[in-house]
Order: C-alpha cells, then sequence, then structure tokens
C-alpha cells in the first residue's frame, strides 16, 4: 500500500525521529488503517519493514507508543495546515469553504494517518501520549469554532445552534475515510466544496419558518371557535 509522509516538527511525542522511525510509522500506518489497531501486532510491522521484533524495540517500545506518535503527528500538521490555508482568508464564508477544502486536500495526501487519526483515536490508552493528542485536537478544533464565531459577529451565520454546526462540519469531512476512493472521479476537495454549500446554504430551495414553530400555529380560517359561555 503506498503512503505518504508527514513531515516531522517539533513536538514531544515525535522528537528524535529518523528515517527508519518514519518508515515504522508509514508502515503501521497502512496496516493499523487497513486491518485496525487491535488486529496488528509489533512483529506484523517488525516484519513488513525487515526489522526483527527486537530490533523494533530500538525504536518503539510498544504499540500504542507507534499509533501516539502517529495520532499525534497527524492532528498537530493538520492543524498548522490549516492555519495556513484560511490565514489569508478574510471573509467568514470563504474561511469556512478554505477550511474544508484544506482539510480534504490534507486528507487525500495522508490518507492512511488520517484513517487512523480518526477511526483510532479511542485506542490511545498511554495517559501522556493522549494527553498530547486531546491538546491538540481541542487546538483543531478550535479553529472552525473561531470560523463560525467570526461570521456570527460579522451576522454572516447565525448565533444559534453554534455547536452544532462544528460538530457537522467536523464530520462532513470526517467520513471522507469511509468511503472517497483515490481513484474516483472527484477529488475530495470537490466534495469538500459540496459540504461547504449544504453547510452554508441547506438543502431547502427557500427559507422557511421551522416546523416546531409552525406547530404551535393555527390560521384563522382553521382555528377552533371557543364555545359561548352558558
Amino acid at each position: 500500500m503506498a503512503v505518504r509522509k508527514i513531515r516531522k516538527s517539533s513536538t514531544r511525542a515525535v522528537e528524535h525521529r529518523t528515517p527508519r522511525k518514519e518508515e515504522i510509522l508509514d508502515v503501521a500506518a497502512a496496516l493499523f488503517a487497513e486491518r485496525g489497531v487491535d488486529a496488528v501486532s509489533l512483529a506484523e510491522i517488525a516484519a513488513a519493514v525487515g526489522l526483527s521484533k527486537p530490533t523494533l524495540y530500538h525504536y518503539f517500545s510498544r504499540k500504542d507508543e507507534i499509533l501516539g506518535t502517529i495520532i499525534v503527528t497527524t492532528i498537530r500538521e493538520l492543524k498548522i495546515h490549516l492555519e495556513r490555508a484560511i490565514a489569508p482568508v478574510d471573509d467568514p464564508r470563504e474561511r469556512l469553504i478554505a477550511f474544508l477544502e484544506a482539510q480534504a486536500d490534507f486528507f487525500e495526501q495522508h490518507q492512511t494517518w488520517f484513517q487512523v487519526l480518526i477511526m483510532s483515536f479511542s485506542n490511545l490508552a498511554e495517559p501522556k501520549l493522549r494527553d498530547e493528542a486531546v491538546a491538540w485536537r481541542v487546538n483543531y478544533e478550535n479553529i472552525i469554532k473561531g470560523i463560525i464565531r467570526d461570521g456570527v459577529r460579522t451576522g454572516d451565520f447565525r448565533g444559534d445552534g453554534i455547536n452544532s454546526v462544528v460538530r457537522a462540519v467536523l464530520a462532513s469531512v470526517y467520513w471522507l475515510v469511509r468511503w472517497y476512493r483515490p481513484n474516483g472521479p472527484r477529488r475530495a476537495r470537490d466534495i469538500a466544496r459540496d459540504y461547504a454549500d449544504v453547510v452554508l446554504y441547506g438543502v431547502a430551495v427557500a427559507p422557511r419558518e421551522h416546523p416546531a414553530a409552525q406547530a404551535g400555529k393555527r390560521s384563522p380560517k382553521t382555528r377552533r371557535a371557543r364555545p359561548a359561555p352558558r
């Protein structure tokens, strides 16, 4: 399985990265994405890289360390990538589109790493690595929250249901890992642009009152008359 590497930068979980470590992480990410973390052993990772299991321990002492390094690296690099993509964009609507397109581009370039991030985050059990991963995830999610809040402040977005909008935006690209095919007719960013249109403009032809608000109202023609007092 072909994979693309995520470039290293400084963080506690990925210090002292070497070409051999990069290779181990790439191979492990591909195996985790294909079969799931629980189904892959350290011995299988070592064999796929051409190492003995004792030699693999020289680079990583346990599978959770490999998983944590993949997850922390991915969420950190995704956050940096998104910040760079939206930095030159001022309009909140265009920033939302840029966010989704940039996330789709990142996913397309690093599919196995991204899939491990999304599908195996809950598998990360080591406290220090998990704490670092959670911290990076909060920073990443704050980007889209900031975009939505800026849009509310400028009057471009409605002020109600901000958290629901944030969750919908994030989920729309998360689920690319389930069904996106690299050889399909459309790029990931094209699909992300479709999602942006749905988030920004919905699916209705024209806006109308929410059904819950209509439920308590009756037309004057159909309103039942009150019985006359006796």
